[in-house]
């Protein structure tokens, strides 16, 4: 069995693709972007629509809605599923110190 460029390497690429564009470009649609990849490929390929490479655009976009899906229940973002470090760093609020009122600013 040959593999066939189109179908079996461009679909997956293609969903690559949309994965990081929508991340970088439109992040609120990457969930989405997921969804409408992973159904529209699935029932385009029950359909006949569109041949292999419509129903490899489903299968190969399955585990990204899952990921998405799964972070949904979690009812966590996707980005943390994802395996990306997200640091929740508090925010550091200058302190007031009376001790150094006399120094001239160009001191510092």
């Amino acid at each position: 069995m040959a593999i066939k460029i189109v179908e079996d390497i461009g679909a997956p690429a293609a969903v690559a693709m949309v994965d990081i564009v929508t991340t970088e470009v439109a992040p609120t649609w990457n969930e989405w972007a997921s969804y409408i990849m992973a159904v529209g490929g699935y029932v385009g390929g029950f359909m006949g629509f569109g041949g292999p490479f419509v129903k490899n655009i489903g299968v190969a976009s399955f585990p990204w809605a899952a990921r998405n899906i799964y972070a949904r229940i979690k009812g966590t973002t996707a980005s943390r599923v994802s395996g990306r470090k997200v640091a929740f760093v508090p925010q550091v609020k200058r302190s007031y110190q009376p001790e150094f009122e006399a120094v001239a600013p160009h001191a510092f």
